[in-house]
């Protein structure tokens, strides 16, 4: 019990413990010297820092003061509706329309020369399609006329060793 109220000392002397718990420190420092000791030890030193911290920046220094008026004048609605913004937000809206508008002509081109260089890788694409499905197709032509070919050489062939010749 000693050592679990000890680690509690200093969320006591900050005030983050419940009822039940500050009752326990409460009541175990009364019958404990040592840890009534390090109780008032914790308060004093409490209480220096508390001094030395309100003593060291004057009024009109406070940091949390003044980064939470920084914040809040960073936030202002009224900062956003300024006439500054409200001009640089119209300007920049006319010139990105004005460039958009100037380029009209050149998109629609562009996509005229897209649409017209897709449309011939198309008609390559299907015209190598066709003659690849030809080829079979050729390559029988061309077996059929090597054999009729063959075929009328050696009826020529053959008629010509048969005929006499007178000499």
């Amino acid at each position: 019990m000693h050592d679990e109220v000890k680690e509690l000392l200093s969320a006591y002397v900050d005030e983050e413990l419940n009822r039940d718990e500050r009752t326990k420190i409460e009541e175990h420092s009364k019958t404990c010297n040592e840890c009534w000791k390090e109780l008032q030890e914790l308060n004093e030193l409490k209480e220096l820092l508390s001094s030395v911290y309100h003593g060291a920046e004057p009024d009109e220094w406070r940091i949390e003061q003044a980064v939470l008026n920084q914040i809040q004048a960073e936030s202002s609605p009224d900062r956003l509706l300024s006439w500054k913004w409200i001009i640089a937000t119209g300007f920049s809206a006319l010139v990105i329309i004005s460039i958009v508008w100037i380029m009209i002509p050149v998109i629609y081109k562009s996509i005229h020369v897209g649409m017209t260089l897709t449309s011939i890788s198309f008609s390559l694409l299907h015209s190598a399609f066709a003659v690849a499905g030809g080829l079979p197709n050729l390559l029988e032509v061309i077996l059929v006329l090597t054999l009729i070919i063959l075929f009328a050489s050696g009826w020529s062939v053959r008629r010509l060793l048969g005929t006499k010749t007178t000499g």
